[in-house]
């Protein structure tokens, strides 16, 4: 058999609902939720409390794993998380994004900011990259830009 694989069928087949693909370009793994009510582009680490589980990266956190891919999870339900390939990562408020830029945890948990370039300044800030940013937008509240993700 031969020819191009759509996305839905690519997506429908792979692995048993545990890994897959988002439309934007990531992947996607299953973990538990312990966030609370999931909001999409939340920057999540591992959980330190539920087996499998993520939870909302405090603020300046060096340990970044992946973002929250659904709105609306309950606390205890299985939620993706998109760990590689591209995302949608929420802005801390009153932010900008900027095509190129390096991205990081902010100082408010679950958020990212931005950098012209890659710091080097400090480098424990090297461990809270998430990626580069692909999208320019303009601040405001609870803005998603689109990010490759690289977690260093």
């Amino acid at each position: 058999m031969s020819g191009t694989v759509s996305y839905d069928l690519f997506s429908n087949r792979l692995g048993n609902g545990t890994i897959g693909l988002t439309p934007e370009g990531g992947v996607y793994e299953t973990f538990i939720n312990n966030t609370g009510t999931s909001v999409k582009g939340t920057i999540v680490i591992s959980s330190t409390t539920v087996s499998n589980g993520v939870d909302i990266a405090p603020a300046n956190s060096s340990m970044p794993i992946g973002i929250i891919y659904e709105d609306g999870i309950q606390n205890g339900s299985p939620v993706k998380v998109i760990t590689s390939g591209k995302a949608q990562v929420l802005l801390k408020n009153g932010l900008n994004s900027s095509l190129g830029y390096w991205c990081g945890v902010s100082d408010t948990s679950g958020r990212m900011y931005q950098l012209s370039s890659t710091p080097i300044v400090l480098f424990t800030d090297n461990y809270k990259e998430i990626g580069k940013s692909l999208q320019s937008v303009s601040s405001g509240t609870d803005v998603l830009s689109l990010v490759q993700l690289n977690f260093s």
